[in-house]
């Protein structure tokens, strides 16, 4: 859903009304199960008869909003409107006396777009919903005990920096707001944020909004009530009951496929049916190659600690459970159904199974940014060349008992064999455009202090080169020792002391500089990031390709005061143009994927350059 509140959404309207002229053409698509707009209660209901009123009133199609939501709607963006509106009508918002003010649902004026996944498109630009807020409402949410204004967004969310988070941890409900205080980007995260995690994790993968990924759905109703989960997938993502480690490993590894090395459809069709026909694990898994396997840890929130040799017990599970789940079926015929693709790159090729599944020719530069292992990667990307021959894709989606899944699945020779080592489920993505960000002045240029440009580099070659983490430390001043607290990993528990707190600090600062490895020199593991908020100023040096320093506003400075953020207190205040009291260092880390922003505040403590506050920004 886009909104058409100005000449802006004009080129939204056009690609609905696409996709409206192709379902009024009887194309034929998946069926739909569940997620209809009869199951809405009245007030969504409401959002989405505005919505195509307002369409309507623009292109003069005319639609019923049924029609429009059962039958038009992209199956992530409909999953991500249920989930987040569902997640703000269910949070009930009071002041610091207790008082009534709503529900977080009531600010919220109309529903300007969704967007569900978004092939190529940064995190911050996915499984979200665009909406006007009915005036002073974040006036309400400054005043609720339920939401807190935090540091304003440096990097991400161009266009809407004003930065209120749901208090509670994750899943917490994110409003980024316009500098009108009208227009807003709202996303639910549903992993942590925490340091060092967030460094390497790709928080800005789907996992982190996707409602379905993983176990978010769980942790979705733990928090929030009357979530109906009306889809499942089967493939790579959790399918409720049983135990994971039930099921005997059936590794593919040493193991032959069960037909040879025959032609790609050949052993496409051989999979499915030793997996959806037969339940024959063993032999679906000798077509997995364990490169696969880095795909579970999409699920995971900390990659680095998943299990990889629980990895065959778990995909095995789910691939029973997935059979288990669709029932028995005698052949293929009508159970899987091929997926077409438009992605750029591929080519499509003929084969006597094309009714079941698409197989395509992938070029190794789309494979390499399809692969799962090698989105775990830290450091400098190869350089991959458009070669054919290498990989080829195969492309269906399952019908069942709840919402189908679409499946694909990336293959490549090993040993001669095809064997599966990448798949991702519902590759089709919803490219409708989303509304225009309201629009904001470029960040200025000014000289760096080249003092502070030298601290910081010290400190990040100290502990990402050298891995002189001790040296490292004796940047971070004490001011910063709340800020353990704020981002630790929820597995990890709270300091018992400010010393206490320094010494975990040092350890999180070993475990990231053992994460990324041996590396030469700094470009080769981390890169700078140019940011969006008008207010900041950039100061230019020598190292600008590889961190970011940036002038600060003294309102900014504050907000991000560790202390006083672990007390609970809301910035509230301006951002004034007054600067000088700090300056803030950010850049990320170089691995695939999309991992979260960095951000190290520097003031001057004894004539020297210390770190005062940091935090992780995600979108």
């Amino acid at each position: 859903m886009n909104g058409l509140a100005d000449p802006r959404m004009l080129v939204s309207a056009v690609a609905i009304a696409t996709m409206l002229a192709t379902s009024i053409s009887g194309q034929q698509s998946p069926p739909q199960f569940g997620g209809s707009y009869a199951s809405l209660d009245s007030r969504r209901q409401h959002y989405v008869d505005d919505w195509v009123s307002r369409f309507t009133a623009v292109t003069g199609k005319k639609i019923a909003p049924a029609e429009f939501y059962d039958g038009i709607i992209r199956f992530s963006a409909k999953t991500t409107f249920e989930a987040i509106t569902n997640a703000l009508m269910t949070t009930a918002l009071t002041d610091a006396s207790g008082k009534d003010l709503g529900d977080a649902l009531a600010l919220v004026e109309q529903v300007d777009g969704v967007r569900g996944k978004v092939l190529g498109a940064s995190g911050d630009r996915q499984f979200r919903m665009y909406v006007r807020l009915k005036p002073g409402a974040l006036d309400t949410l400054g005043r609720s005990q339920q939401f807190k204004r935090r540091a304003d967004n440096t990097v991400y969310h161009k266009g809407y920096p004003i930065n209120f988070r749901g208090q509670g941890g994750p899943p917490s409900i994110q409003v980024s707001a316009a500098l009108d205080s009208l227009h807003a980007d709202i996303d639910v995260d549903y992993r942590s944020s925490s340091f060092p995690v967030a460094l390497f994790n790709g928080h800005l993968s789907s996992s982190n909004s996707d409602v379905r990924a993983g176990n978010n759905y769980d942790r979705h109703t733990n928090r929030w009530t009357g979530l109906q989960n009306w889809w499942r997938s089967f493939f790579g993502i959790n399918l409720p009951g049983g135990n994971e480690n039930e099921q005997q490993s059936d590794s593919s590894e040493g193991v032959v496929p069960r037909i040879g090395k025959q032609p790609i459809e050949a052993m496409t069709a051989d999979f499915l049916k030793a997996w959806l026909v037969e339940a024959d694990i063993k032999s679906a898994m000798s077509y997995i190659s364990p490169r696969a396997l880095a795909c579970l840890t999409d699920d995971s929130d900390d990659r680095s600690s998943f299990d990889r040799g629980m990895a065959p017990f778990i995909l095995a599970h789910r691939l029973k459970a997935a059979h288990d789940a669709l029932g028995s079926h005698q052949s293929l015929e009508g159970l899987v159904v091929a997926v077409p693709l438009k992605t750029p790159g591929l080519k499509a090729v003929a084969q006597p199974k094309q009714t079941q599944f698409a197989v395509y020719s992938v070029p190794d530069d789309v494979a390499e940014t399809f692969d799962c292992e090698s989105r775990r990667a830290v450091g400098l990307a190869k350089a991959v060349k458009r070669t054919y021959g290498n990989h080829m894709g195969t492309t269906f989606y399952i019908k069942g008992p709840e919402a189908p899944t679409t499946v694909a699945l990336l293959w490549k020779r090993e040993e001669g064999y095809w064997r599966i080592v990448s798949w991702q489920t519902e590759p089709d993505e919803d490219s409708t455009p989303a509304p225009d960000a309201p629009a904001t002045a470029a960040p200025s240029h000014v000289a760096a202090d080249l003092t502070l440009v030298d601290a910081a580099r010290r400190f990040l070659e100290s502990w990402l080169v050298r891995k002189d983490y001790e040296t490292a430390f004796r940047y971070i001043s004490p001011k910063a020792y709340a800020c353990y607290d704020l981002g630790r990993p929820p597995d990890q528990p709270a300091s018992t002391s400010p010393e206490d707190a320094a010494r975990k600090i040092l350890a999180a600062l070993a475990q990231s500089g053992g994460e990324v490895g041996k590396v030469s020199s700094l470009d080769a593991v981390i890169a700078a990031e140019a940011p969006t908020h008008p207010a900041v100023r950039v100061m230019d040096h020598r190292y600008s390709d590889t961190f970011t320093v940036l002038s600060v506003p003294n309102g900014l400075a504050d907000a991000v005061d560790c202390t006083a953020r672990l007390r609970g207190e809301s910035f509230s205040g301006q951002v004034s143009p007054d600067y000088g009291k700090a300056f803030a260092v950010i850049m990320r880390f170089r691995t695939a994927g999309e991992p979260a922003v960095f951000r190290t505040l520097w003031a001057r403590e004894n004539n020297a350059w210390r770190i005062t506050a940091y935090d992780v920004e995600v979108p």
